[in-house]
């Protein structure tokens, strides 16, 4: 039997009253049969008619591509939408010359009954661009770019979120803090780009209850805050480049600047017929901009990330820099054919104008068009996607590690007892 949170009901009355009521039903299960011969069917006919649903709506928002004019909303600070298209073309840029840097970092923890240990490695890779697809790599802190491990033992008693939440923390200040230590020794950097969001990690972990969180997250800020000062200072581009997101962040701003323009029977009369704000929630970013943009097109950029307000506004912990006065932007790039669009964030200081933003969206998608092109079916930074190589962790990796901490313990006659579902035995 399966539930749905948000059931999708078809404005068509092509399902029976009896296969909805089945359906819906979540007073009793359904054999395996029933669910293989009907409910499956059901749950593919509701997707299949959502589906035409989205295709409809996205071919409406391409034919009203012009009239999806916002010039007059933009200069309204409340209005985060900052261009006045939602689409437009790329250009390429001639990458000759051009030094780009990737970071990236992966951790595994295990968790014991008694203890946890968390494993954690982190790699910058540095392209050097000989033409657009011919350059030099370098890697940092490791020539071979593999060796840059840690490991730390969790020996208070701990739920698994704060254990997790302390070692994405952990893991997030190896990333940062490496960048600050290349910046510190290159004088070359043109770009960096950051596998995820440039943004500081969840604002509501300054007030987490957890001591050693709370002091974690202290020294990350700080750390965040040079690394932006860092870029402004030797005039590096730096962007997040976020492969897969949920967020409808862009979507439902696309929907309120559609109810600003009120469209009715005389104007933009397509969205009232398909009713435009229901079915904008079933639409992440991803999938909206999928559909609207092609090959080699990025959306308007948007002001991204508010809660960054929060740290400006707390009254609390006044020995962080917890004033950035910076404004973080982003926007959707589809570089090629096959694959789904990217998040690239980036950030501005607060004085800067918004045609000033612009230019640096511009000039970033310019510089990631070439070196996100060369797979059709993955549209990925090449520099990220080598530093992702060689920061992820194989499991001989962890193996050979975890066993050798094992041995050591039971040389002094300590045994590593898994959890119970770790350990059954059937």
């Amino acid at each position: 039997m399966t539930i749905r949170e948000k059931p999708f009901r078809p404005n068509n009355d092509e399902l029976t009253r009896s296969d909805r009521k089945s359906a819906l039903k979540i007073s009793t299960g359904l054999t395996k049969e029933e669910i293989l011969l009907k409910d499956l069917k059901i749950i593919a006919k509701e997707y299949f008619e959502l589906e035409k649903l989205k295709k409809t709506f996205s071919r409406t928002i391409l034919k009203n591509i012009d009239e999806l004019d916002f010039s007059q909303f933009i200069k309204y600070p409340r209005f985060y939408i900052k261009e006045k298209f939602l689409k437009k073309p790329l250009l390429s840029s001639n990458l000759r010359g051009l030094n780009v840097v990737s970071v990236d970092g992966s951790s595994v923890t295990k968790k014991f009954m008694n203890v946890d240990f968390s494993f954690l490695k982190g790699i910058a890779v540095k392209y050097y661009f000989k033409e657009n697809h011919i350059a030099n790599i370098e890697y940092f802190p490791d020539l071979s770019g593999f060796n840059n491990y840690f490991v730390q033992g969790n020996f208070f008693n701990r739920d698994e979120n704060t254990v997790d939440i302390k070692v994405a923390m952990d893991m997030k200040y190896i990333e940062i803090n490496l960048l600050n230590k290349l910046i510190k020794k290159s004088d070359d950097i043109d770009l960096i780009i950051i596998d995820g969001s440039i943004v500081i990690m969840p604002i509501n972990l300054l007030f987490s209850k957890d001591p050693e969180i709370s002091i974690k997250y202290d020294i990350l800020l700080k750390e965040y805050h040079k690394l932006y000062s860092n870029c402004k200072e030797k005039s590096i581009i730096l962007i997040g480049s976020i492969k897969d997101t949920r967020t409808s962040a862009l979507s439902n701003l696309l929907c309120d600047s559609i109810q600003l323009l009120k469209p009715s029977y005389s104007k933009l009369s397509d969205f009232v017929k398909v009713n435009y704000r229901e079915i904008i929630g079933f639409f992440s970013d991803i999938d909206l901009f999928n559909r609207i943009l092609s090959k080699s097109e990025r959306s308007c950029i948007f002001i991204c990330k508010r809660e960054i307000d929060k740290i400006r506004d707390t009254g609390i912990k006044k020995e962080i820099p917890y004033y950035f006065p910076l404004s973080f932007y982003a926007f959707y790039l589809k570089t090629t054919k096959y694959d789904t669009p990217c998040r690239i964030e980036f950030f501005m200081d607060e004085k800067d104008s918004i045609e000033k933003a612009s230019k640096k969206a511009e000039l970033i998608s310019s510089i990631l068009q070439p070196i996100s092109s060369l797979n059709e079916y993955y549209g990925l930074p090449i520099p990220q996607i080598e530093a992702h190589k060689r920061s992820v962790f194989k499991p001989n990796e962890v193996d050979l590690l975890l066993n050798n901490l094992t041995r050591i313990l039971q040389m002094d006659g300590i045994s590593l007892l898994e959890k119970r579902r770790n350990r059954r035995p059937f």
